[in-house]
């Protein structure tokens, strides 16, 4: 169960979908089994999701805003994907403010592929890439058929930023915890707990 202990810096929380060219076919074990595809893990197929639309509708922020600050507005979402006949999805945009300390956002941002394989390699390309570039990164089990998180050390203005990306079958999500003052190993726990929730209550709507 995630804590729902408060930060005590102003975050903001990102959640977004993955979407990067790889190659290969698609069809997945069960949701839940976070090892890397096998040769018992069915890779031919078009997936188990559509592309989804109209997140705003599906997506749940409730566990971020226990953990972070209550919402501050409406939802704002939008389609995403330029070639629907690649890959296409759909983002939900949320604010969170407590009004003093405490300014963040929520952001959901999913995607599907329409091959698995595609999926499973852009999911292990970004794996590769942000295991190189940060040594922060550790698997995560038990969400999606594969997921991992790190703390990004890429440049911007954010003084902390954690990454969690997920693919369960043919969709692809990365999930980002940025923050504009740095965040303890407390502030760091909580926010990938409520990234993770967040997650597993929204895959499961995704599915047709």
């Amino acid at each position: 169960m995630m804590r729902t202990r408060r930060s005590s810096t102003g975050m903001v929380l990102v959640i977004t979908a993955l979407s990067a060219a790889a190659t290969g076919c698609g069809g997945d074990g069960p949701s839940g089994a976070s090892a890397p595809p096998s040769s018992a893990e069915r890779t031919t197929g078009p997936g188990t999701y559509p592309a989804p639309d109209r997140l705003c509708d599906l997506v749940d922020f409730s566990e971020l805003a226990t953990a972070v600050a209550p919402f501050a507005s409406a939802p704002q979402g939008r389609e995403t994907g330029g070639d629907p006949a690649v890959s296409s999805g759909s983002e939900c945009k949320q604010s969170l403010s407590n009004g003093t300390t405490v300014h963040a956002r929520a952001v959901a941002l999913c995607s599907a592929w329409k091959e698995i394989g595609k999926a499973i390699g852009a999911h292990r390309h970004s794996r590769e890439t942000a295991e190189v570039a940060d040594s922060s990164l550790t698997d995560v089990k038990g969400l999606g058929n594969q997921a991992y998180r790190y703390v990004s050390s890429e440049d911007g203005p954010w003084k902390a930023d954690l990454r969690l990306v997920v693919r369960e079958s043919n969709l692809d999500c990365e999930f980002h915890t940025q923050s504009g003052h740095p965040m303890n190993e407390q502030d760091t726990d909580i926010a990938f707990a409520a990234m993770e929730a967040t997650a597993k209550h929204l895959l499961p709507k995704l599915r047709p």
